[in-house]
């Protein structure tokens, strides 16, 4: 399911990887509100699947999926070089070494703080410093 507003070109394509729906369907409305385009996820499985089909400006990522950790996601993200994010309820201590460099948002959290985390990902993947602006 791909959602963008209409009559305007997106300002990227989003991964959400998030298992609990109402959670996916909040983040994809709010993003699709901010001017990205975005295609959901809700399990390892299911988003390494999407990845080999597709290509994504920025991933958001929960932690905890049904299927198992969403470190493997991570993995693929950071190989292919696609900025991401983790959006989550897990500490951030629990996220391996290797990915302790990406932005994390704990939940629960402002959703418009989503969005600005989502732009500071987009906007270090195409080479800047994050902007740090903050939600209002």
């Amino acid at each position: 399911m791909n959602r963008s507003p209409p009559d305007l070109p997106p300002r990227g394509v989003i991964l959400v990887v998030e298992d609990e729906i109402e959670l996916s369907r909040l983040f994809t409305e709010v993003l699709v509100d901010a001017g990205f385009e975005v295609v959901p996820a809700y399990s390892v499985s299911d988003a390494l699947g999407t990845l080999a089909t597709q290509a994504f400006d920025v991933a958001v990522l929960d932690i905890e999926l049904r299927d198992g950790p969403v470190f493997p996601v991570a993995d693929r993200l950071a190989e292919i070089g696609t900025p991401f994010l983790f959006a989550s309820a897990v500490y951030v201590q629990m996220v391996p070494k290797r990915h302790q460099g990406a932005l994390f948002i704990g939940k629960p959290f402002n959703i418009h703080a989503l969005v600005a985390r989502v732009e500071d990902a987009l906007h270090r993947g195409r080479g800047g410093a994050p902007t740090h602006r903050t939600a209002e």
